[in-house]
């Protein structure tokens, strides 16, 4: 009797700690709605648009975008901010690396990707500084085409 009240008290204290665990999704759909809040998606077919006005270089590295994410609190009260600050530094990092971190005066920035066999599936970047924002890239983006923008814009 001993082992099956702690078998389910085991097995309902891990259900309910992998339900508390919030996506980088989870927070896009949480804040999104709030008011002032800007959200922009763009599918695969406003990219396929875009990429008809791109370079070949540019339209190379899109190709393997399937959508974009922004999600900007800039002109949201500062209640919403400070929720949006305490979810994310909370966020769970499952499933992505973290490739920086910058903390500087009221700024705080995380980047993440989620990479495999050299082609980047999530990009997510998370600040939580004055303007709070988020901004996921989803796809299958080749690595060496992001280590180039990289290192031409800096």
């Amino acid at each position: 009797m001993k082992t099956i009240c702690t078998t389910l008290l085991f097995l309902f204290g891990t259900v309910t700690i992998s339900l508390a665990q919030k996506s980088y999704d989870d927070i896009v759909k949480q804040f999104a709605s709030q008011p002032r809040a800007e959200y922009v998606r763009l599918g695969s077919f406003a990219l396929k648009l875009a990429r008809v006005f791109a370079s070949r270089e540019e339209a190379a590295f899109m190709r393997g975008i399937r959508s974009i994410n922004v999600l900007s609190l800039d002109e949201c009260d500062p209640q919403v901010k400070e929720a949006f600050r305490r979810e994310a530094l909370l966020l769970s990092e499952s499933g992505l690396e973290l490739l920086a971190e910058v903390a500087e005066n009221q700024d705080h920035v995380r980047v993440f990707a989620d990479i495999h066999n050299d082609k980047i599936r999530n990009f997510v970047v998370v600040s939580v500084g004055e303007n709070p924002s988020l901004i996921q890239i989803k796809g299958l983006i080749d690595l060496a085409y992001m280590e180039k923008l990289v290192s031409d814009n800096t």
